[in-house]
Parts: C-alpha cells; structure tokens; sequence
C-alpha cells in the first residue's frame, strides 16, 4: 500500500529539503528515520523542492509499504526518530498512482517580510497584475515552462510585518522569493508600475530582486482522493516543542533591536 504524510520543519539547520551528498538535508534525516523503522528501503516521493533556510508546514511525501507495518508510518511513531525542528502530524491511504509531486493541484505559500514603513495598497496594487495565468520567466531562475497561473495572492500588515500569501498551480524555483523582493521595491518606493508590470514581459529579459529564504514557509498542498487523518498529539508535541524555541527566538530579537536603537545616532547637543 502507498502512505502519504504531512511534514513539517523549520529550515534553519538544513541545506533544502532535497538530498544532497555529504549534507544534512531534511530528506536525509526523514529517510533515516522511515529506514530505521523499518517502513522504507528505496525512495519516497515529495510535493517540491524547498531551498536552505525555507520552512514547511505542508510538505508531503509518498512511498509504498507493506501493509503489516502500517501502524509503524503514523506520525508520532515516525517522529520519535526525528529531530525535534522536523515532525508530520498527519497521513493518509493514498490510492494506487498517487504522486505527492505530480498530483499536486496547487502549492501555496506564505513569506514574512519585517519592514516598517511600506505602503501596502501600493504592494496590493501591484500583486493583482500576477493574478490569472503569465509568463513568470521574469521571476525566477527557470527558463522553462515558466507559464504560471497565480490563484491567489494576499498582503496584510501588522505593525511593521507583512504576511504574504500566494497559491498556484505550480511555482518555479525562487518564484514566490522574486515576487516578494519585487513587491518590496514597489512598497518603498525605490521602483514604479511601469517596472513592475514589465517583468511580466518575458521578452524583456528584466531581473527581479530575490527575498532572502528565511521568510518563506510551504504552507500546504493540494491534493483529491486523499483522506488526511491528523495525529492531535504530535500536534501538540510540536506546538509545545516550537512554543519554547519562540521564546527564545523572540528574546534574541529583542537583544539585536536593544542594540540597534543604541546604535543610532543622536543629535548633538548644545
């Protein structure tokens, strides 16, 4: 039978998801733990490619097993042989033919961008020009099958912080990363429309300026024919595990922004 499972991983201590020799990716380390359980002894399939520094809460992988070892696959037992920044918190039966990277419908993702002072509507703006299907060859590293239809694209700001959601029908690589740094520009002012607007010309061969990866998470796939069954206690085994690297992540910040403020310069005084 072919199981599927829902992964979830912060980016930060890996070189991307895909395996790469003599590096520690997130694939090396799922592979290692579905081998010492004994459920795997080939590949597993996944829904895409993630880049050093990117994170996921809906990554998605397939593989065959036998059926006798299926209680074996269920998230908590897989996740007892993971590191604690890796976990998947639900899984499914997936029909015969399934591919968690070729039956995928739509990919969507969200990118965090801290800057103060942006104009969003101005950003807002100019995201509608990439709703509906174009030639994204502007956005990205590709330089093939780079026609894309674009879903949904929403920008929403609180104090300072940008969430920037998008969904499609497929992405190419640095595509949503390109998108923000572009968005970015038009935010601070730096470029206009009309620049904008032209990297959706293909045939102008413009570049765009790329986000850095550490704001962008895979939020989710999509699939038919799946039945996801979530795994509450490894749910909140996470949950509790991410709820104190928060805490410590956030007190960092605070030092960085103490020093910072310190570090600006004051008026002279008479």
């Amino acid at each position: 039978m072919k199981i599927a499972l829902k992964l979830a991983y912060l980016g930060d201590n890996y070189y991307g998801f895909q395996r790469q020799p003599d590096l520690v990716t997130v694939d090396s380390e799922v592979r290692k733990a579905l081998q010492q359980i004994g459920v795997i002894h080939g590949d597993f399939c996944y829904a895409g490619r993630t880049d050093r520094g990117v994170s996921a809460l809906g990554q998605v992988i397939d593989f065959w097993i036998d059926e006798d070892k299926a209680k074996l696959t269920r998230p908590r037992c897989v996740n007892g042989r993971l590191p604690r920044d890796i976990w998947t918190w639900a899984w499914s039966v997936a029909p015969i033919g399934f591919s968690a990277r070729w039956n995928a419908q739509w990919r969507q993702y969200r990118y965090l961008l801290w800057h103060p002072g942006l104009d969003p509507e101005l950003m807002s703006q100019a995201a509608e020009m990439l709703i509906g299907e174009h030639d994204f060859r502007n956005f990205s590293s590709a330089k093939v099958d780079t026609v894309k239809a674009v879903q949904m694209l929403e920008i929403k700001e609180e104090r300072g912080l940008f969430t920037i959601d998008i969904r499609a029908d497929g992405f190419l690589w640095n595509m949503v990363r390109k998108i923000v740094g572009s968005l970015e520009k038009i935010g601070c002012g730096e470029k206009d429309m009309n620049w904008f607007s032209d990297l959706l010309r293909p045939e102008l061969n413009h570049g765009a300026p790329t986000a850095p990866a550490e704001g962008l998470i895979l939020m989710d796939v999509g699939y038919e024919g799946l039945d996801w069954q979530v795994d509450e206690y490894s749910r909140a085994r996470a949950a509790t595990a991410l709820d104190a690297m928060v805490q410590k992540r956030m007190a960092k910040a605070e030092v960085a922004k103490a020093l910072q403020r310190a570090m600006v310069p004051q008026p002279d005084r008479c």
